[in-house]
C-alpha cells in the first residue's frame, strides 16, 4: 500500500528544509534507509532517508522547493499502484496551511534585489543661526576644507560634497547654513550641478533571511535574555606560544619533506583549543550547563570552534578534546571547518557540546566578548596577536600578547570561579610545551 513521505526532522532545530537534489526519481525502486534526497537544512545540506520499502511513484516537492517538517514531499508505493487519492490529500494538506508556514518556491532565475526609493529630503533652515556668517563667500584655493562639525554632520546625512560647498565663515569655513542654503538652492551651477549628480552611493534593498540566520537569531536573541552574562578579560604573553609552534611547524615540514608530503602546520588556534581542554578538565566547574533545577557537570569535554560561513555561523564540536593530541586537535578542526563550509556536517557533530572558542584574530580583531551558546555556562573568545612594548623584568621590551574573553553564566560560574580558569589557563598557555609533551 503506499504512503506518503514526509520531510523528516534533520536536525534538533530544523524547521523547514529544502530539497536540494533529488538522488532517486520517480520510477526507482527504494528500501528502507537507502538515501532518496539532499536538504538544506538550518545547519547544513543533509541526506534524507526512505522509511519505506517500495517505489518511488510521485514527487510532491521538487528541487529548490522548501517545506515545513511533517509535511509531504512524495508517495512511496508498489508499481502501477493507483496514488490519485494520495496525490490529492497531500496537495491539500499543503494547501491547508497558512502561506506563512510552507513555502514552496521553485527555483528561479537571478533578479535585481528590490530597490526602495529614498524619501524625498525635507529642508528646513532654522531662523537662528547660531554662527557667524560673513557677508562675502569666498572659495578656498589651497586645497584644504574647513568646516563646522554640524556642517559635516549635514552633509554626509543629506549627500552632499561637501567639497562643491563655498564657505562664508572666517576664512571660507563651510557652516551649517551653507550646507542648507546650498542644498536649497538649485538655481546656482554648483548646486545644480550637485543635485544632478546626487544619488544616495548605494541604495537600499531588501535581503531575504535564510534558515540559518533565522535560527541564529532566535538562538542568539533567547541565549542573550535567558543567560545572566559576565566578562572576564586576561592578556597573556604570547611570545613563548609563538616559539613554541614555529619550531613545531619546522619539525612538521622537516617530516613533511622526508614523506614527500605537502605540509599541515598547526595554527595557534590549536594550541589554544588545546590549553582550554586541559584547564576545563581541572575546573570542571566551567565545563557545566544550567539545567533549571540542577547544574549539571559533564564528564566530557567537548569544544566547539565557531566557523563563519555563508549565510551564518555554526559552531561544530571537537569531541573529548582533552584525550586527543595537539596534531589530532588540529586534523579534526580542519575536518570539521571543511564539512561545515560545505555544509556536510551531521547533526552529532554540532550539537550537544560543552564548551565553545570563538576566534576572530585573522581578522585584526585584539579582543570582544560573545554570546554563550546554551545551555553551555562559557565561552571564550580569542583576540589576534599583538606586537607591543611590555615589561620583563622591570624593563621595557617588545613582546607578543594575546587577549581573550571569558563568556560566563553567572547562574553557574561565580567571579572567582571564572578567574581561577582564566588563571589556570594562563598558566598552560604560558609554557605551551606542558600542552605537546
Amino acid at each position: 500500500m503506499a504512503k506518503i513521505a514526509e520531510m523528516a526532522q534533520l536536525s534538533p532545530t530544523m524547521t523547514e528544509g529544502t530539497i536540494v537534489k533529488w538522488l532517486k526519481k520517480v520510477g526507482d525502486k527504494v528500501s528502507v534507509g537507502d538515501i532518496v534526497a539532499e536538504v538544506e537544512t538550518d545547519k547544513a545540506v543533509m541526506e534524507m532517508e526512505s522509511y519505506d520499502n517500495g517505489v518511488l511513484l510521485s514527487i510532491i516537492i521538487g528541487d529548490g522547493e522548501k517545506v515545513k517538517v511533517g509535511l509531504p514531499v512524495a508517495i512511496i508505493g508498489k508499481a502501477g499502484e493507483d496514488i490519485s487519492a494520495l496525490e490529492s490529500s497531500a496537495k491539500s494538506k499543503l494547501s491547508s496551511v497558512p502561506a506563512a508556514t510552507v513555502v514552496v518556491e521553485a527555483p528561479k532565475p537571478q533578479k535585481p534585489p528590490e530597490v526602495v526609493a529614498p524619501k524625498p529630503v525635507e529642508l528646513k533652515v532654522e531662523e537662528k543661526i547660531p554662527e557667524v556668517v560673513s557677508p562675502k563667500k569666498e572659495k578656498r584655493t589651497d586645497g584644504r576644507i574647513l568646516a563646522s562639525p554640524l556642517a559635516k554632520s549635514i552633509a554626509l546625512s543629506k549627500g552632499v560634497d561637501i567639497t562643491k560647498v563655498i564657505g562664508s565663515g572666517p576664512e571660507g569655513r563651510i557652516t551649517k547654513l551653507d550646507v542648507l542654503e546650498f542644498i536649497a538652492n538649485p538655481s546656482s551651477s554648483s548646486s545644480s550641478s550637485m543635485m544632478q549628480s546626487y544619488t544616495p552611493a548605494k541604495l537600499e534593498r531588501k535581503l531575504e533571511i535564510s534558515g540559518m540566520r533565522k535560527i541564529i537569531a532566535t538562538r542568539l536573541h533567547d541565549a542573550k535574555n535567558n543567560i545572566p552574562h559576565f566578562y572576564l578579560n586576561l592578556e597573556f604573553d604570547a611570545e613563548p606560544l609563538v616559539k613554541m609552534r614555529e619550531m613545531l611547524n619546522l619539525d612538521l615540514k622537516s617530516q613533511a619533506e622526508r614523506k614527500k608530503e605537502k605540509p599541515d602546520l598547526v595554527s595557534l588556534n590549536d594550541f589554544i583549543v588545546k590549553a582550554c581542554s586541559i584547564t576545563l578538565s581541572r575546573i570542571p566547574e566551567v565545563n557545566s550547563s544550567w539545567r533549571g533545577d540542577h547544574i549539571l557537570e559533564h564528564g566530557r569535554v567537548d569544544i566547539g570552534i565557531a566557523v563563519s560561513m555563508d549565510g551564518g555561523l555554526i559552531t561544530p564540536y571537537v569531541r573529548n578534546a582533552d584525550k586527543l593530541s595537539l596534531v589530532e586537535i588540529h586534523t579534526e578542526i580542519k575536518s570539521l571547518a571543511d564539512k561545515a563550509r560545505n555544509r556536510k556536517l551531521k547533526p552529532n557533530e554540532f550539537t550537544d557540546g560543552t564548551f565553545t572558542i570563538s576566534n576572530l584574530g585573522m581578522f585584526g580583531i585584539t579582543s570582544f566578548s560573545a554570546i554563550i551558546n546554551e545551555p553551555e555556562a562559557a565561552l571564550m573568545a580569542v583576540g589576534g596577536l599583538v606586537e607591543k612594548a611590555v615589561v620583563k623584568n622591570g624593563n621595557i621590551v617588545a613582546g607578543k600578547t594575546i587577549t581573550v574573553t571569558l563568556s560566563c553564566d553567572h547562574r553557574v560560574v561565580d567571579g572567582a570561579v571564572g578567574a581561577k580558569f582564566l588563571g589556570e589557563f594562563k598558566e598552560i598557555i604560558e609554557h605551551p610545551y606542558t600542552i605537546i609533551r
